[in-house]
């Protein structure tokens, strides 16, 4: 069994994409399990005269030499692709099937030494767009071009690599003794034979071997060929998902996990996980989602769900600013350099693009809101004392709009946007207006100077930049008014949504 350190430490490396899944015949969907079968078919049907007729690897060696080369790879091939047909996306929503379950968590890169392509079925059955590459191990596959010299895999796009081959290139299965050795020197004599992602992958990440037996031929290459590559990997924790030996008596059974215990810890440092893979896939799966919610619960707390709009990688702010040349003139420009440099320094800095909007005229809002889509609103100007706000008419001079006629407007934009801020004098009056469609609205609930004004902006834009909230923002914003010494800091008002 696994503590529950290695779960976190698991469950972290998965996070971060930090986490590659290797995935052995015993991952292999029971639709299209045929290793086993196939081997005691075949020990039957061409007089094999070993006792292992279960050792696909074996008996393939004896029918590669007694019939031909490419024979048992035929055979093989044929199988899967008669198998594959029964197996439906549905077939990947189970929670104990382990490629569904891969499938769903955010990985760059899988490895498979099977023949199938569950593992890609499966990524499609979940929205992503996978890539698949073989390894060129043998001449007849190097004539091939590689398919992701210069790619890059994303867990939307990710890449899985046959390392063993695939069943729709018969001549890439490593199948027989013969070829596992073969496979064993190319990778030996070669070392640019494995593409960079591939050995970033296997030396750069926990590796997840799942569906592995230590008897079996794949893995023991595989050991081989990781075995230089764990060297190099920082001592990372490693885990495998390892199917209990079998012909082994329930007397030795445990004796031979210590052993394999042993030896895994030692010399590659693998946790192991004795269970099959439909129990591993349930427990990964329960405990992703519970990791997942725990993440989401600690990222709300933190402030951070609101930085990124869904469906859009930016925060696009609006800044609009009026000041009619018939009233007291405001340093709007300074506030909106305050504003900008604070954004450019902020540690989330490329998730925001400030658009300015200068001496506004209404049918201006109108067009900005449309052209832009907004995240923010940030209004800097003049307001009365009965809550309108001034704008400026074609001559430039001052054209109020009252409450209702703006709330009316931000009415046609409340599924876009998230937050309307008012720094303006007398504004809560028009905040509380637009609160009854925008979700969070700030004003000012008397007049508010220069000073205070720019002050709020630049506390409010620096915590936003720096992961928090908009409330929180909005609690900075009164304490950077403390901290400049001004007796304004009680002036600005947040009104949420339910509230107004």
């Amino acid at each position: 069994m696994l503590e529950e350190k290695d779960w976190d430490i698991l469950l972290k490396r998965i996070k971060y994409g930090k986490c590659t899944p290797f995935l052995g015949s015993g991952a292999c969907s029971e639709k299209i399990s045929v290793i086993s079968q196939i081997a005691n078919e075949w020990a039957e049907e061409y007089d094999y005269p070993m006792e292992d007729s279960d050792d696909l690897t074996r008996v393939a060696q004896f029918v590669a030499v007694t019939q031909d080369e490419m024979f048992p790879r035929d055979e093989i091939c044929n199988r899967i692709t008669e198998l594959s047909e029964e197996v439906t996306p549905t077939y990947f929503e189970a929670r104990n099937e382990i490629h569904g379950v891969l499938a769903y968590l955010p990985l760059p890169v899988y490895i498979t030494t099977t023949y199938d392509d569950l593992m890609v079925q499966a990524l499609k059955s979940r929205g992503k767009a996978p890539t698949q590459e073989i390894c060129l191990w043998n001449e007849e596959l190097r004539q091939r071009k590689p398919t992701s010299s210069d790619f890059d895999p994303t867990p939307d796009k990710p890449l899985v690599y046959h390392l063993h081959g695939w069943y729709k290139r018969p001549e890439s299965l490593v199948l027989t003794e013969d070829n596992y050795l073969d496979f064993l020197v190319a990778v030996s004599k070669d070392q640019n034979l494995l593409p960079p992602r591939i050995q970033e992958a296997f030396g750069g990440t926990s590796l997840l071997l799942i569906g592995y037996k230590v008897t079996d031929w794949d893995f023991r290459v595989l050991c081989r060929i990781l075995d230089d590559y764990i060297g190099r990997s920082e001592n990372r924790k490693h885990i495998s998902v390892q199917i209990v030996p079998g012909n082994v008596s329930d007397t030795l059974e445990e004796k031979a996990q210590k052993y394999l215990d042993r030896y895994f810890d030692k010399d590659l440092h693998i946790q192991v996980y004795w269970h099959d893979c439909s129990e591993f896939a349930e427990e990964l799966k329960t405990r992703w989602e519970a990791f997942k919610s725990d993440i989401t619960k600690i990222n709300a707390e933190n402030r951070q769900a609101f930085l990124i709009k869904e469906k859009t990688d930016k925060v696009s702010i609006l800044f609009l600013a009026a000041d009619p040349t018939n009233e007291s003139r405001l340093r709007l420009g300074e506030e909106f350099r305050e504003i900008q440099e604070k954004l450019k320094l902020a540690k989330f800095r490329d998730r925001f693009t400030l658009l300015p909007q200068l001496s506004v005229r209404p049918s201006d809002i109108s067009q900005a809101l449309l052209d832009i889509q907004p995240y923010i609103v940030h209004f800097s100007g003049h307001g009365t004392p009965t809550g309108a706000l001034c704008f400026e008419d074609l001559e430039g001079k001052n054209h109020p709009i009252e409450p209702d006629a703006l709330a009316a407007l931000f009415e046609q934009f409340s599924g876009q946007v998230n937050c309307v801020v008012l720094n303006a004098c007398y504004a809560e009056i028009q905040a509380k207006a637009i609160a009854k469609h925008i979700k969070y609205v700030i004003g000012m609930n008397q007049a508010i100077g220069d000073k205070a004004a720019i002050a709020f902006a630049i506390g409010f834009y620096q915590a936003l930049g720096g992961g928090r909230s908009i409330e929180e923002a909005y609690r900075f914003g009164c304490v950077q008014i403390q901290l400049h010494g001004i007796p304004e800091h009680l002036t600005p008002v947040l009104i949420k949504k339910d509230q107004s």
